[in-house]
């Protein structure tokens, strides 16, 4: 009998001078009774036959240190490669995280993220990613810059990969603009107008009716430039019978 629990089990593979991160499809056992797999790696179209003891089988951490809002690297299915993100949600299959430089959301397996340091937290020195911006703006990383060497399915991961970068990135800028506009409106709505000189609509003073009714006997109502002189009121006296 073979180990068909390997099956699906993420691991590293010696290829072409590197080690690649890949996932195994499949078990069997040659003619000598030595048990070898396939393995599939992550990020490029590649498929090797390897010994088992010829791979290395990727440890997954307890899912006890794996709580939401625990800092780890996980694997990125686009280049095979390792980034620094934050666990999200615990899964059946293994775990949601969020890619921490680009914002990228994905589901991995439970043995494809890792964590470094004490207490689960990414070590503090970062591997510097250099970035390229394009024509419209968007921020991509070096590595995806297709160079004329490059062969077709490398090209056609390169362009995965930065369509989901240009999507976040467009997602996350229409987020801020959203959030721009509604931080202006409450800063409006709760300053008061600059000018105080100013009066009327949306300046913060109201404007005073002309035809204000006056706050004693003194004031008086008039039409301001009509020509007219202003309002005059019969002098105040007491009632008496003399006037009757």
């Amino acid at each position: 009998s073979v180990h068909t629990a390997l099956v699906g089990r993420t691991c590293e593979a010696f290829f072409e001078q590197k080690w690649y991160n890949g996932e195994i499809k499949s078990v069997r056992r040659d003619d000598r009774g030595v048990e070898r797999v396939v393995v599939d790696f992550i990020g490029f179209t590649q498929q090797r036959e390897y010994k088992v003891t010829d791979v290395k089988m990727l440890r997954p951490p307890h899912p006890a240190q794996c709580h939401p809002g625990t800092r780890c690297q996980a694997i990125f299915p686009e280049d095979g490669l390792w980034y620094e993100c934050v666990i999200t949600e615990q899964t059946e299959k293994g775990y949601k995280v969020t890619f921490t430089d680009y914002g990228t959301k994905i589901e991995v397996r439970f043995d494809q993220i890792r964590l470094s340091g004490s207490g689960g937290k990414v070590a503090e020195k970062k591997r510097t990613i250099k970035e390229v911006t394009t024509p419209a703006g968007y921020k991509i990383p070096e590595s995806l810059v297709i160079q004329k060497t490059d062969t077709d399915d490398v090209i056609d991961t390169k362009k995965r990969k930065i369509q989901a970068i240009k999507k976040q990135q467009r997602s996350d800028k229409i987020e801020e603009d959203a959030l721009k506009q509604q931080t202006g409106w409450q800063k409006f709505f709760y300053t008061k107008a600059s000018t105080r000189s100013k009066c009327g609509f949306m300046s913060g003073k109201p404007r005073e009716s002309i035809f204000k009714v006056p706050d004693t006997l003194e004031g008086k109502v008039g039409v301001v430039g009509s020509g007219k002189e202003m309002t005059k009121f019969a002098e105040p006296r007491k009632f008496t019978y003399q006037y009757v």
